[in-house]
């Protein structure tokens, strides 16, 4: 297996959004992906990037093999959506590389604070977060709450004015 890098969505890529996406949401909720889920994997130029976020993907050997959007929320507030690693390349650390290009990206947009949504059931990803600095938050008020949304944590990138 050759070394992973982490790399913004190219026309090339943006195919590869839904289709690591999509499945891996189905196996961890038993549901369909919301309108607005079908929007954002559909189209992240629109959803994300020209609205002042990203979107990552992890590669190996030119494959994707994981995926990870960052928000602009507004008034400095990011967060991060989406992220899912294919069951194979899980333990090598491609999960926290993403959301640490994650953190630096936001912090490098002007960013005061980085959220994420999850579920409890992922213990393994709450753990990471939580050692890279996450801690459980209220959601600010720039921040949609989606139905399925069981965990809100945050990252403080730096002051708040």
């Amino acid at each position: 297996m050759g070394a992973v890098e982490i790399v913004p969505c190219t026309p090339a890529l943006r195919g590869e959004f839904a289709a690591l996406w999509v499945p891996w949401l189905k196996s961890m909720t038993g549901k369909d992906p919301e309108p607005e889920d079908l929007l954002a994997v559909g189209d992240p130029e629109s959803f994300y990037v020209r609205n002042g976020g990203t979107v990552l993907f992890a590669l190996q050997d030119g494959e994707a093999i994981g995926v990870v959007a960052v928000k602009n929320l507004s008034g400095g507030v990011y967060e991060f959506c989406k992220l899912v690693v294919l069951d194979r390349a899980r333990k090598l650390g491609v999960g926290r590389r993403l959301v640490e290009a994650c953190v630096d990206f936001a912090r490098h947009a002007g960013g005061r604070l980085l959220m994420l949504q999850s579920f409890r059931r992922l213990q393994v990803a709450l753990g990471m977060y939580e050692r890279m600095g996450f801690v459980p938050m209220p959601p600010p008020p720039e921040m949609l709450v989606l139905a399925r949304t069981e965990v809100i944590m945050g990252l403080q990138l730096g002051r708040s004015s």
